[in-house]
This record gives structure tokens, sequence and C-alpha cells, in this order.
């Protein structure tokens, strides 16, 4: 074996024995894990050292390019150029297109699929919180073909009665409904991040292998599912490792960020979704803090929810921002006595009278902040790019009389001049005309 796992010699590797020892290397894999994690149960600081995790990285690499990669249908799972140097690549891809006649080898019949990727699920199972045994290798290395596998044998179609089952599906209903619970289990173990870097690289590498559609379906419902998992910040872990990273996203990545933001996973109520989602959004969106490719990120998905559930957009986006703006435009003191002080709705355009009542009460309908607040979000979501009309109808034109008549508040108000909510005002103004 050379470091890359194969041989160099496609000879050698069209002579390969008709039976591979995978059972054996899977056996030699579990015991090992079991003597770390017992070594570990004893206070002895066993951890694999280099060698040692490149003679495992080996063994799993033959496991699975010589059991687990040809019983794949195309597209599915990192592409060996991927995996593997230019030239072992080459040498693998010669010997998977050799006929039958002039290779001995083929994927042992006798061993299931099933059985290989359960084996290899355990030993992640099992793993310890230290970072130098044989599930720490699989998930480091490895993470990507483990969860290919499962999504393959637990959520593939069943073929119609009466046509062959693949070899990559597991026709047995017990034995799907467990590997899918093998499947959640490493699913929630897993990093957000590592998930996010696992599902994404399969996503793409469907798209160029043209994969069967249902994995690419799979794929992004479990993608979604990784936003909704973490209430508080999901969306931000998604956004900063899907647009953090470019200098400047494309209009095309920004289009398929807010396709796996906005897309419920099935099997899961579609309001609770938007109610965890979209306050993350607006969060991203707002923040002063915000990384700006982030933000941008945010605010593209914003605008493609408003024209797509224009509802959810002004029940959760359009009213909470504006709110305050309206408050303090339509809230009139009523013109009672100091006893039935209270305030009513009334439409107009004077300026709202703020003031106070009597010598004791002050009635404050919007303060400096929360206005301040409306203008920064506004500023944020309508400034820069092209909103689309229904973005600007639901979230500006309700409260566009308010912003101009703020914006001729703030150009006489020489006690407190401010040129840049001027500005601000003004650019909102224009971009919503």
């Amino acid at each position: 074996l050379s470091q890359s796992g194969v041989t160099r010699d496609i000879s050698v590797l069209a002579q390969l024995p008709k039976t591979l020892p995978i059972l054996n290397l899977l056996e030699q894999l579990e015991a090992l894990q079991t003597e770390l994690l017992v070594a570990q149960e004893q206070n002895q600081a066993t951890v694999l050292g280099l060698r040692d995790r490149k003679v495992v990285a080996q063994a799993i690499d033959i496991v699975l390019l010589f059991e687990v990669l040809p019983r794949r249908p195309r597209g599915v799972g990192v592409e060996l150029s991927k995996r593997l140097t230019s030239h072992a690549s080459s040498v693998m891809t010669s010997l998977m297109r050799l006929p039958n006649g002039r290779r001995n080898w083929e994927p042992s019949p006798q061993t299931m699929l099933s059985q290989i990727i359960e084996r290899l699920a355990a030993i992640v199972d099992r793993g310890s919180q230290v970072e130098g045994d044989v599930a720490a290798v699989l998930i480091g290395k490895y993470h990507s073909d483990i969860i290919a596998s499962l999504l393959l044998l637990a959520y593939a179609p069943l073929p119609p009665a009466g046509v062959d089952v693949p070899a990559y599906v597991e026709a047995d209903i017990e034995k799907r409904t467990q590997l899918r619970r093998v499947f959640t289990r490493i699913f929630d173990s897993s990093s957000p991040y590592l998930l996010l870097e696992t599902l994404t690289s399969l996503l793409n590498a469907a798209t160029r292998g043209r994969a069967p559609r249902w994995f690419v379906t799979v794929c992004g419902r479990f993608l979604a599912r990784v936003v909704s998992k973490y209430e508080d910040n999901g969306v931000r872990i998604c956004l900063d490792f899907l647009a953090a990273r470019d200098d400047a996203p494309s209009a095309e990545k920004l289009d398929r960020i807010a396709g796996l933001l906005l897309a419920p996973p099935s099997q899961t109520d579609a309001d609770s979704y938007w109610l965890r989602v979209v306050p993350q959004l607006r969060r991203l969106a707002c923040a002063d803090d915000t990384q700006e490719r982030v933000r941008q990120a945010a605010v593209f998905s914003l605008r493609r929810l408003a024209d797509t559930q224009i509802r959810v957009f002004e029940q959760q986006i359009a009213l909470p921002v504006v709110e305050p703006l309206r408050r303090w435009f339509v809230t009139r003191l009523s013109d009672r006595t100091s006893d039935d002080n209270g305030l009513t709705e009334t439409k107009g355009l004077s300026r709202p009278r703020i003031e106070v009542l009597g010598e004791t009460l002050t009635q404050t309908v919007a303060t400096a902040s929360e206005l301040g607040a409306t203008l920064d979000a506004l500023r944020h979501m309508v400034l820069g790019g092209v909103p689309s009309v229904q973005f600007v109808s639901a979230l500006v034109v309700p409260v566009f009389v308010p912003l101009f008549h703020w914006l001729a508040f703030a150009s006489v108000d020489d006690a407190q001049p401010n040129d840049q909510t001027q500005d601000t005002l003004r650019d909102v103004l224009i971009t919503t005309l």
C-alpha cells in the first residue's frame, strides 16, 4: 500500500484474490477500538500514533474502495478524485473499468453492504472523547461515506414488486428501521459544522454526478434539519459555513442558501419551522455586529421569503420591525381630562404630540431607541441590491408617510442635527419610490 491507501501498480490490483479479507479487517478495527476503550476506562493514556492512524485509515480505505464504493449508484458520495491523489484515483478508476474476465476481484456477495456499514457505525457509536481512537479516524476522514451509505440503505425507495433490488438498498423493513435509528444517532451526535460540510459535499457531488433525485432530496431535507435542530443559532451556524467563507457570494449561491433555509423539512410543521428560523434571519439581518457576507445572505433570504411566503413575512418581519414607527405616528393624546388620560388610535398627518399631562403623568409612545432600531432595520434590509415589489410593499409602504414626516421633522430639527438619519430616510424613501 502507498500512503494514499492503494498500490501504484495496476497489474497487482488486477490480480487481487477473489475474496478480500474484509470481515477480518472489520474484526481487527473493532478489536482495536475495544482495546482503546478498555485502556481509557483504566485511566491509561493510550491513543493511536500518527503511523497507527495511517494504518487504520488504509484498512478503512480497503473496505470502502473495494466493497462499499463499487455498490453505490453514480453520483453518490465523494468522488475518487477528491479522496485520492490524481495517480491513485486514475489507478482505481482503471481497475473499476476492467472487464470481469481480466479482474479476479469482485465485491463479495456474502458480505452485505448493510453489514459493513452497521459495523463501522457501531465503532463510531462506541467512540470515546479522545481524538486518538478508531472512531476519531472514521469521523474525521470518512464521515461522508458513512452518512451517504446509511442514507442509501435506509432511505432509498424500494423498487416495485418483481424488480431486482439494487445492492445499495436494504429491502428488509425491520432492517431499514434499525439503520434509520443508527443514522439518527450519528446525526444527533455529530457537530453541526461537520454535518453541514458532509451534507453540502454530498449535495455537490450528487449534482455533478447526476445522482438519483431522491438522494438529492433526502440530503437537502437533513441539511435543513441541521438549521432547525439548533433553535437559537442554527441559521447563524449555517450561514457561517455557507456564506462567511466567500469574499463575494454569487447570486446563484445566495439563491441556493435561501432555498435551503426556506424549505421546512418534511414531517415538520411549517409554522413551527418559520417561528424558529425567521426571527433568527431578522436578527442576523439587523444586528450591527453581523459579518457582512452573513448579513447579505440573511437579507437575500428574507427578500425571497417575501416573494414566496408573504403571510409569514408580514407577520414575523414587517409588523414587528415597523410597529414602533407606526405606533409613533398614529397615536394621539386624547382631548379628555387627565382623569381619563389614555391613548387612542386616530388617523392624521400632523406631527404626534407627546407631552406631559398634568404634573405627574408622562406617556411615551415610542422611544428614540425603538425608532432608531426600526430605521437601522430598514437600512439593512431595504438598501443594497434591488428589493422586490412584494418586499417593499409589505415592509415600507405601510409606513411610507411616517417616514416622509420623520424626514421633514429631522430636516427642521436644528437642536439635534443628524445627517446620517436624514440620508438613511431619504435613501429608503427613494428606493421605495
